[in-house]
Parts: structure tokens; C-alpha cells; sequence
């Protein structure tokens, strides 16, 4: 019995090498994030974070992250390395709060505020080339899939102000000229459901889903000045529901600006304008609802630069944003957000450096009573050790001492958890050592 099952065991791989592509085994490639930490608070208990809360968007992060973060990404390509090619790309993300050594998916206490432990699907998508003739089209790539698309974000505030990822399809890289056209098609609010499962068709039954329906259209790579790129881009946000008859329709406007050769470094300048569906925060156009309001309308400015002199020992990073909301989705009223940052770094040696980061976010929420410029001032000082030098060597082993100070109007916006250990203060300090790397 054993035997037959080892001749059907060798049959079905036999059959499965047939009935599939062949992969490159040696291109797969495997790429991924990790950050860990712990720490504690000057006034006792677990490691706190500080920032604001709506409608600033983002806080500063070197030595004021708390939870424990992972991304795992494979990519497998097929075809030919000299024809028609396609890969397929599969990105999981675990996240955990760091609570014991045994964190279930399962949310194991009612009482809690949720699980211990999450794994998500991030990306799941192939991409494919190599089908067109010389020209416009020769370097063409198709996508299908949900997928991380041109995303783009502040490093030191982790901050994504253009990222229209999710499910979708499209079409990049075709030549225009000395530039480059891509159409991209997303949607949320998922597909009708499984054959038989609630959401499916069902003669007598229906079901309306509100999807938001993105098309974008951007022209980049466009050579403006000396080592300076301009990027264009259009995105008309649709609501469609099969049932209700509240769609709405609005777009997002982008320009954005990339210098590079300033000291070793570059700066990216970017401009948004958003009206209906393409108004809000840092979630559009990626969580665009399709049943918003059509009375919003959102202008963003996103403002930094990257440094790193040649022969100097010195790098860093500083931002400045500005974020308006006028007549939000939902009728809320103006929200504004504004936020400069900085992130020097120096180093002593190939291993040893020393970071420190000031940023100061200031937020108005005029759907208060009486509203107030809300503003939060965070600087940390962290001593790191990393394989090699610069601002962006990974991995990198990090002690920090971070420092925080609030007004009163930011009282209830800072940290507001249930275990917020300064909710009667403002001013906090913690303290921690985090690791993080990228491959």
C-alpha cells in the first residue's frame, strides 16, 4: 500500500508539470519588513505612543511605534527570460501586540478590544510583459489583482499621501514620447460573494453592494529639468450600487515633482486636489467610499527632502505637510492638519549612529465647539547599530528616549486609548529599543 501511494504521489507531479508553466525556480524572489520593539513610560506600564488624532494624519515615528509589524512577499516569475513573461505576487502582513509569546487570531477574552494577533492579505497579483511588437507598446506591462500600486508615502512619518492600491487591473509602462502612460481600473467593496454564500444571486433575492469604482490616468517619467521628473495624474472616483440610487461621483487630482542630485539625496513636491469622492485624508483615493458627499473638496500639500552630502557623515530627512478639508464626506466641516518634521542622522563609524527626530503636527477640527488648533511635539533620540552607514541601512538594532509635549486642546487626541497612561498630563516620556529591517 505504501508503494502505491509513492507511484500516485510521482504520478501527480508528473501531471502537474505538464498541466502548469514552467517557473523559474532561481528568480523567485522573496522580499519583506519587520518591526519589533518594546519599551515602557515614565510613568510605569507598556511602551505609548503619541500623535494626534483626527484629523491629524500621521504621527512621527522613529521611537514612537508600538505595535509589532511584518510583511512577507514572494514573487514568482514564469515564461521566457527572452519572450512573453509573467510573474505572480503574493504579500501577507502580520501584526501582533507584543502581549505574551502566544497570540491567537481568535480573539480569546470578549472584554478585549480585539485580537491578540492578525494576519491580512495585502497584495495578490500577476503582472505580465513581453506580448507587444517594438514601439509604444514594447515595454507594456498588464496587472490583475489586488495589488500596492504607486504608492507613495513620507518615510519618517510613515505617512502614504498617494496610494491607490487595492484590488484592480491595468496597464503601465506604455511610451509616450520620452515619457511613460498607465491606466489603472480599482474597486472596493468586494465581489457580489461565493456561488451559494450570502451576496450571491439568488432568483427572489438581491443585494446592494456600494463598490467605489476608480480610473486613473497618469503620465510620469516626464523630463522637465536636469535629474528632474514631473508626474501627472487623473482619478475619477465612481460609486455603483446595483440596488440603492445614492452614487456619487467626484476625482483626485495629483502633480507631483521629483528632484534628485540635491546633496547626495533628492525632494519630492506633490500637489493634490480632491472634490466628492476624491475628497478627504490620507485614505483617498485607496478607501474611497461611493456613497460620499459631493460637497467635499481637499487640497494637500506634501513637501520633503532626503540628504546625504557625499564624504560627510551626516543624512536626514525633513517634511512639511498641509492637508485641507473643506465640506468633507458625510457634510463635516473644515479639517485642517499641518505638520514639519526632521530626522537628522550622524555616523561615528559603518556600524554606530546617532538619529534624532523632532516633529511638531498641529490639527483643527471646526465641527468642535469652539475649535482649537490642537498641537503635539514629539523628539526622540535614538542610538542605533546597523551592518553598515547611512540613513537607509537596514537592519538596524535601535535604543530610543522619546519625549512628548501637548496642549490642551490635543489632550484627548493624544493616544487615546483606554490605557492611556497621560491622559491627565501633557507632557510624556517612553523609552524602548525597537530592531527593524527591509530586504
Amino acid at each position: 500500500m505504501h508503494h502505491k501511494f509513492k507511484l500516485l504521489a510521482a504520478a501527480a507531479a508528473v501531471a502537474g508539470a505538464f498541466a502548469a508553466p514552467a517557473a523559474f525556480a532561481q528568480g523567485i524572489e522573496f522580499h519583506g519588513y519587520v518591526r519589533t520593539q518594546v519599551g515602557g513610560t515614565s510613568e510605569g506600564g507598556n511602551l505609548q505612543c503619541f500623535r494626534l488624532g483626527f484629523p491629524a494624519q500621521a504621527k512621527y515615528r522613529l521611537g514612537n511605534e508600538c505595535d509589532n509589524y511584518g510583511e512577507a512577499a514572494v514573487s514568482v516569475p514564469f515564461g521566457k527570460s527572452d519572450g512573453a513573461w509573467a510573474k505572480y505576487n503574493l504579500r501577507l502582513a502580520l501584526r501582533e501586540k507584543g502581549a505574551q509569546d502566544y497570540e491567537s487570531v481568535i480573539d480569546q477574552n470578549p472584554s478585549s478590544d480585539g485580537k491578540s494577533f492578525d494576519i491580512a492579505s495585502r497584495e495578490n497579483y500577476v503582472i505580465a510583459g513581453g506580448f507587444f511588437p517594438e514601439g509604444a507598446l514594447e515595454d507594456a506591462k498588464l496587472w490583475v489583482g489586488k495589488r500596492f500600486y504607486n504608492r507613495h508615502d513620507v518615510h519618517i512619518n510613515d505617512y502614504y499621501y498617494w496610494a491607490n492600491t487595492g484590488p484592480g487591473a491595468g496597464i503601465e509602462d506604455i511610451g509616450v514620447g520620452p515619457a511613460k502612460f498607465a491606466f489603472a481600473y480599482h474597486q472596493n467593496g468586494g465581489n457580489s460573494g461565493l456561488d451559494g454564500a450570502p451576496g450571491s444571486f439568488v432568483f427572489g433575492g438581491g443585494v446592494g453592494v456600494n463598490a467605489a469604482k476608480r480610473y486613473e490616468f497618469r503620465f510620469y517619467d516626464i523630463g522637465v529639468n536636469p535629474n528632474g521628473k514631473l508626474e501627472l495624474a487623473a482619478q475619477v472616483i465612481r460609486g455603483s450600487n446595483a440596488v440603492a440610487s445614492d452614487e456619487k461621483t467626484g476625482y483626485l487630482l495629483t502633480a507631483q515633482h521629483f528632484q534628485g542630485g540635491i546633496l547626495g539625496g533628492f525632494n519630492k513636491l506633490a500637489l493634490q486636489y480632491g472634490r466628492g469622492n476624491g475628497a478627504g485624508m490620507n485614505w483617498i483615493p485607496a478607501y474611497a467610499g461611493g456613497n460620499n458627499s459631493t460637497k467635499g473638496e481637499s487640497i494637500r500639500l506634501v513637501e520633503q527632502l532626503y540628504i546625504a552630502p557625499a564624504g560627510s557623515n551626516w543624512s536626514g530627512m525633513g517634511t512639511f505637510i498641509w492637508d485641507n478639508l473643506k465640506k468633507a464626506p458625510w457634510d463635516l466641516e473644515q479639517r485642517q492638519w499641518m505638520s514639519f518634521g526632521v530626522r537628522p542622522q550622524y555616523n561615528f563609524s559603518d556600524n554606530f549612529s546617532l538619529a534624532v527626530e523632532l516633529g511638531v503636527d498641529r490639527a483643527k477640527d471646526d465641527s468642535q465647539t469652539n475649535p482649537k488648533w490642537a498641537t503635539l511635539t514629539k523628539l526622540t533620540i535614538a542610538p542605533q547599530l546597523s551592518l553598515s552607514r547611512g540613513f537607509w541601512s537596514r537592519p538596524v538594532l535601535r535604543g530610543f528616549v522619546t519625549y512628548a509635549t501637548w496642549n490642551e486642546a490635543a489632550r484627548n487626541g493624544v493616544n487615546a486609548n483606554s490605557n492611556n497612561v497621560f491622559a491627565d498630563k501633557k507632557y510624556g516620556i517612553t523609552y524602548g529599543v525597537q530592531a527593524e529591517t527591509w530586504w
